[in-house]
């Protein structure tokens, strides 16, 4: 198991096991976070609370979300069409990642969405569908962060939607001069920030309960 592999399952047991305590720690229990990863999952896990986003367990491409969240309602009304990963845009770039080839991806219109913590095209639909569902449109989250294939016009795109609730979470310095995006601490060979980087909680970088009863 890899290094980064180790953290997530330490940082797991301790989302799982505080999160009754953390759980009261919010103001409300009936939020969204629209993530351009796993984040949002794990944040609903930290405080044992039902997912209400079909953005858990995948990720985008960066310039893809960006897309997405700027006519979120309009990319959510289109059906989710399946492709061979080796069909993807992103091919190239994410041939040699973990997994790859593995699980479901999908076209929405013209972005593409990678669900690799899934099974089956059928597990995707029925939880995606699902989940479209429990939107709280009165309380939404989104979250980005700089990974795959993030770029500072990304970061900067970000930073200029009118989204009320937005954060980013980053290990560039450069890019932490933009309003809403948060520089994370990580070895210096890091060139993005990792999964087990990201905070939930409550952190010296950022109180995420305090975020969670602000929306």
């Amino acid at each position: 198991m890899t290094i980064e592999g180790i953290r997530l399952k330490v940082l797991e047991s301790r989302r799982k096991f505080f999160a009754k305590y953390r759980q009261k720690k919010l103001n409300k229990q009936k939020f969204t976070i629209i993530s351009n990863n796993c984040w949002g999952g794990e944040v609903y896990e930290s405080y044992n609370l039902i997912k209400q986003s079909p953005t858990v367990g995948l990720f985008f491409w960066a310039s893809d979300y960006i897309k997405f969240i700027s006519n979120l309602q309009q990319y959510l009304n289109q059906p989710l069409k399946f492709i061979d990963p080796k069909e993807s845009n992103y091919y190239d770039k994410l041939k040699l990642t973990r997994g790859y080839g593995t699980y479901p991806v999908a076209r929405l219109d013209d972005i593409e969405i990678f669900f690799m913590h899934y099974s089956s095209k059928k597990q995707v639909l029925d939880k995606w569908n699902r989940r479209i569902k429990r939107i709280n449109w009165d309380h939404i989250l989104y979250k980005f962060n700089d990974q795959n294939g993030c770029t500072e016009e990304d970061i900067k795109d970000f930073a200029n939607l009118p989204l009320k609730n937005k954060i980013c979470f980053t290990v560039n310095d450069e890019f932490s001069r933009f309003p809403n995006v948060v520089k994370i601490n990580a070895p210096k060979n890091h060139k993005f920030i990792r999964a087990s980087y990201e905070p939930f909680g409550k952190s010296k970088y950022i109180n995420i309960n305090h975020l969670i009863n602000s929306l």
